[in-house]
């Protein structure tokens, strides 16, 4: 009892030593911020000085700041190679970036995981058409529509020219091939030794022909670039298109020469007044050569034996994707999802010179008065998709085997035709 009784007063008189003490504010210390969970994506981007992506990730962050961005900058063309290899081992990305023309390989390899409906249903109101048809794999028209990848640019190809070589009024008046064929002759006679168009490629880059093929009533792969049993080589239109290439594209670019001997040296050089190219030269050429213009491809004359539809080239799209197996697809699809906003199409044009995939580009500073995205987006007006089936990639290989040895060999044009389609159904089965 005794000692209960010293308990009960040491503890009254603790209660009085603090009720005479001046009452303290211990500092509140709130736990909740430390305590969220902040998810790691790797993001593999070809962005080789990082320019794009170190505006682009704070940016990211102002609206996700739970989601830290680990950049890794990988080759658009590597991207695939690399993800198929170190992927499932960990040290793969959660998103990655790679051309048009990979994506149906890259299904077929399992690395694409599959967008939510939703995002598509909101990408479908604000990205270009073409570059939609892209992203889905050609799935856009059916029933039920896939969104495999966010277009994070557009591009076509497009004519830039050397006004110290050929004005403006000179190129204006340039309205079909005719006109070209026929002013080259002129050109020509006034300026001995230089060359009125050339390309930034080769005579034999299909990605480039198919400005001509299709104004021929021809495409690869069927009417809407989705059947994979042929290509479709043997095509009377395709007969016609190569006819004129051969008969009179050849001698105002090449002459009798081969089909690489004037390339992009001759219009970098002062050589060439025009060049077929893309936005990709933009910035080399403007630092070569100091008075330069830009135009749409000429369109055909309604007479041109053959001829069926009008210019329509092929339009090309950089993709971004989540991979299939990544452990933060949430995270990635955030990602992927900012990417085609409007801030971050404004930091992509602004920072890389590249062409938003908007459709509306009306608040994306600086472009309306760039000349070079106004025509290039004028061409893009009748472009095509890139097809993206996966048997596409043994298409390149045959129409260029068959357009080199028509143009420097004079092959019989339609026996190129029906090797080439041999060619292409022989490496298809190959690869089965």
């Amino acid at each position: 009892m005794k000692k209960l009784l010293t308990i009960l007063i040491s503890v009254f008189a603790l209660f009085a030593l603090v009720s005479c003490t001046e009452e303290l504010q211990p500092d509140i210390v709130d736990f909740s911020l430390s305590q969220e969970k902040v998810t790691t994506i790797t993001v593999w981007m070809d962005d080789t000085d990082g320019v794009f992506m170190d505006q682009l990730i704070p940016a990211f962050n102002a609206v996700y700041p739970n989601i830290e961005v680990n950049f890794q900058h990988m080759g658009a063309l590597d991207s695939r190679d690399r993800l198929k290899t170190y992927g499932l081992s960990g040290n793969g990305a959660d998103v990655f970036m790679f051309p048009h023309d990979h994506l149906s390989l890259a299904i077929l390899e399992d690395l694409v995981y599959e967008l939510p409906n939703d995002l598509y249903e909101e990408l479908n109101d604000t990205i270009l058409d073409v570059a939609m048809d892209i992203a889905t794999a050609g799935s856009r028209g059916s029933a039920n529509p896939t969104l495999y990848a966010v277009p994070l640019s557009i591009e076509s190809i497009f004519i830039m020219y050397n006004k110290d070589l050929i004005s403006d009024e000179e190129v204006a008046a340039l309205e079909t091939w005719q006109d070209v064929i026929e002013y080259s002759a002129t050109f020509a006679t006034e300026n001995p030794g230089k060359q009125l168009l050339t390309t930034n490629s080769h005579w034999a880059d299909n990605y480039y022909l198919e400005a001509f093929y299709s104004a021929f009533g021809w495409r690869p792969h069927g009417t809407d670039g989705t059947d994979g049993t042929l290509v479709g080589f043997e095509s009377t239109n395709l007969t016609n298109a190569l006819e004129w290439i051969y008969n009179d594209l050849k001698p105002i670019v090449t002459g009798n020469d081969s089909y690489n001997s004037v390339g992009t040296s001759a219009f970098e050089q002062g050589q060439a007044a025009m060049i077929i190219t893309g936005p990709w030269s933009i910035t080399t050429f403007e630092g070569k050569l100091d008075n330069l213009g830009a135009t749409t491809l000429p369109g055909f004359a309604e007479d041109t034996p053959g001829v069926v539809d009008e210019v329509r080239t092929f339009a090309g799209s950089q993709m971004v994707a989540v991979y299939k197996y990544s452990p933060n697809k949430e995270a990635a699809i955030s990602f992927v999802s900012f990417l085609a906003t409007e801030e971050a199409q404004q930091l992509l044009y602004t920072t890389s010179n590249d062409c938003p995939a908007l459709k509306d580009l009306s608040n994306i500073e600086g472009i309306s008065t760039d000349v070079y995205m106004q025509v290039m987006l004028q061409q893009l007006q009748t472009s095509i998709p890139m097809p993206t089936i996966a048997e596409v990639t043994y298409y390149w290989a045959a129409a260029q085997t068959m357009v080199v040895n028509i143009w420097d060999s004079a092959a019989d044009i339609v026996t190129e035709q029906k090797k080439a389609e041999a060619s292409f159904l022989a490496s298809k089965a190959l690869a089965q």
